[in-house]
């Protein structure tokens, strides 16, 4: 087995959706190797091979996986995140299984759109991120120009 477990280190209520958490998890073991065959097997995620990190939407939960770590927002309740963890660990650990049967995806299947990824945020305009808006955030992770980690509401 590849990994074993996953640690929540943080959970906040979520901005993005009122009564909803938002947390950052940590494996124990660097998944950036399993990443592009991930890719490959999830339908809709997007996918950077630089950055190393993997974008998702699963039952309405956003979900970006960094090498040792999750981050989601808009997630029930801690034991949501439970079974979302759960879930990613059996989902890696069978990739891992599976590496020779599996056609690794380094490509981003559809780059979204500044309105796709606005409607994911929590649309405050606090500015933490270093931009006036919401939407100037979006327009800014569409042109990949900043990292959707660094919004506060929802990562910190």
């Amino acid at each position: 087995m590849f990994l074993t477990k996953v640690s929540i280190i943080s959970a906040l209520p979520c901005v993005a959706e009122s009564g909803k958490i938002r947390y950052i998890a940590e494996f124990d073991a660097d998944i950036s190797a399993t990443m592009p065959y991930l890719n490959a097997i999830f339908e809709n995620a997007v996918y950077n091979h630089e950055g190393k990190n993997i974008t998702l939407v699963k039952d309405g939960m956003m979900i970006g996986l960094h090498g040792r770590r999750i981050a989601a927002g808009k997630v029930k309740d801690i034991a949501a995140a439970s079974r979302l963890n759960m879930w990613l660990v059996d989902i890696v650990n069978d990739v891992w299984r599976r590496f020779s049967e599996i056609t690794p995806n380094y490509e981003r299947r559809r780059k979204p759109s500044a309105v796709d990824l606005y409607k994911l945020l929590p649309q405050t305009n606090c500015g933490r991120c270093g931009e006036k808006t919401c939407i100037a955030f979006a327009l800014n992770l569409a042109e990949e120009q900043k990292n959707v980690i660094v919004c506060a509401d929802l990562f910190s």
